[in-house]
């Protein structure tokens, strides 16, 4: 099975706006709202990391199944890719 390890892009520039986050692709254009376990994850990319520890996390802070927490992370995750606004590289 392939890991990969996910990282915020270069590509995306964001701010806090109260408890959310916005960012903003710059080669695209588009603006993205970020708030609760989304802004979370976004927190958790500010170093490069893999599925697994995102996961450990988030079932840290919150009540959450681990199969359930994996499933949508990983939707998640290939949302974000798909947005450009972060980048997997397969290790």
């Amino acid at each position: 099975m392939t890991k990969f390890t996910f990282s915020r892009s270069s590509d995306a520039l964001f701010t806090r706006v109260g408890d959310d986050i916005v960012a903003l692709h710059l080669k695209r254009g588009q603006c993205f709202g970020m708030e609760n376990v989304t802004r979370d994850v976004w927190d958790l990319l500010s170093e490069p990391t893999d599925l697994e520890r995102i996961c450990d996390r988030l079932t840290e802070i919150y009540d959450v199944e681990p199969a359930a927490c994996r499933t949508e992370v990983e939707k998640l995750l290939a949302q974000l890719v798909d947005e450009g606004l972060v980048d997997s590289v397969s290790s």
